[in-house]
């Protein structure tokens, strides 16, 4: 693996860029292409690139003397859609220019692999002609040659130019965000949550989080881990949208209620609020963090209770996995460590003897009886909006 570092050191003029599950598409595949390169674009702005092209089966970025590579691959290793990207060295379809640059891209190097392609057939050498070319030139190399080295010049012939880079990096695949239309979030300051809002995101739904907080204020949340757990998320999509809305005006109607429907009623809340900002957004989907069995409010027989009355999807990426699973999950998304960090979260209630088998019935009946419904407005009223292009952290250097 090269090290951001060596990018620094080294000649690359561009940056090919590889699309994935995008080429099962069929007629519809122009329009995840065209979705990618907007999110593309959207990723990287405000870094200097000259332009980025479509070039059929790929996008190629042209870098310029102002480019900061190394940013610009680290934001497009975030870019759903993307199955692996390289910065390349590219020069004309000459064998003599195309060993002549490999000597700058390898210098020094030792134990080096070439593996040759050649998408464009009319090139006069084949794959296995390009490498003898390397062979036969040995005393003109400034770096070994060998079948079995770590160290790995690809070379691939196009139509147009011959590509030299020395690794692919892996893309975070998927289809590109937006794609599948708009998905509101349900998103907590536990672990669960942002590994939800992940795989979504994976399958091309633009997000919409919402957050219920437990603060004297919207702002306070901007203070605490939150800020943190939604900057980490908005690397994968920087124009996503955010609610942030107290849970006093709710927490105020239920008093008295049972502490055996408490979760229930609350997490048919949750679901209430988002379906009223799923028909504001234009939303066709809701998205949890939920399993089975993990919780007592996520038995079978609650989490239908608590879809009474919902008219949207319901979708939860994460309904057949186990505790531990979600947590290695968490950890390579970096959510794992903020997750963990105290926080006062209403998503997180502890009772006393909660039911594990609540009626469809007994939730509407409760959501009437402590009028719920009223407090739906009133909670919306008083929410915090944003875009998530404008949130920062103070931890950034970390995160990175």
């Amino acid at each position: 693996m090269i090290y951001m570092e060596e990018y620094k050191k080294t000649t690359y003029n561009k940056i090919v860029i590889h699309f994935g599950e995008i080429w099962m598409k069929g007629r519809n595949r122009p329009a995840f292409i065209n979705k990618l390169l907007e999110n593309i674009i959207i990723s990287i702005n405000g870094e200097k690139y000259d332009k980025i092209e479509n070039m059929r089966d790929r996008f190629l970025l042209t870098l310029n003397n102002d480019s900061n590579i190394n940013r610009i691959i680290d934001k497009l290793k975030y870019v759903f859609g993307i199955s692996w990207f390289a910065p390349v060295l590219t020069v004309d379809n000459n064998i003599n220019m195309i060993i002549s640059n490999a000597n700058i891209l390898m210098n020094d190097k030792k134990n080096v692999k070439i593996i040759a392609s050649r998408s464009f057939k009319d090139f006069k050498y084949n794959s296995y002609q390009i490498i003898s070319k390397f062979i036969n030139n040995i005393n003109k190399l400034t770096f070994n040659i060998d079948k079995n080295g770590k160290n790995i010049l690809y070379i691939n012939i196009t139509k147009e130019n011959t590509f030299l880079y020395k690794e692919k990096i892996n893309g975070v695949g998927g289809l590109p965000v937006g794609s599948s239309g708009k998905v509101v979030v349900l998103l907590s300051g536990g672990i669960d949550s942002p590994v939800a809002a992940f795989y979504a995101m994976k399958r091309g739904l633009l997000p919409i989080f919402l957050h219920v907080h437990a603060f004297s204020d919207n702002e306070a949340v901007m203070h605490s881990k939150m800020n943190e757990i939604l900057f980490l998320l908005n690397k994968y999509y920087p124009k996503a949208k955010c609610y942030i809305i107290p849970s006093h005006y709710y927490q105020t109607s239920i008093l008295g209620i049972s502490n055996k429907y408490e979760l229930v009623i609350f997490k048919h809340f949750l679901y209430m609020m988002a379906h009223k900002i799923a028909l504001k957004e234009n939303a066709n989907v809701i998205v949890t963090g939920e399993s089975i069995g993990q919780v007592a409010s996520q038995t079978v027989k609650n989490l239908i209770a608590t879809e009474e009355g919902i008219k949207e999807f319901i979708m939860r990426p994460l309904i057949g996995f186990d505790k531990q699973e979600i947590i290695d999950i968490a950890k390579k998304l970096n959510t794992y460590e903020l997750s963990i960090k105290p926080y006062v979260d209403v998503c997180s209630l502890k009772v006393k003897n909660p039911s594990t088998s609540v009626d469809a019935k007994i939730v509407k009946r409760l959501y009437k009886k402590f009028n719920i419904k009223k407090v739906e407005s009133s909670s919306l009223k008083n929410a915090l909006i944003f875009d998530l292009a404008n949130i920062n952290s103070k931890n950034d250097s970390k995160i990175r």
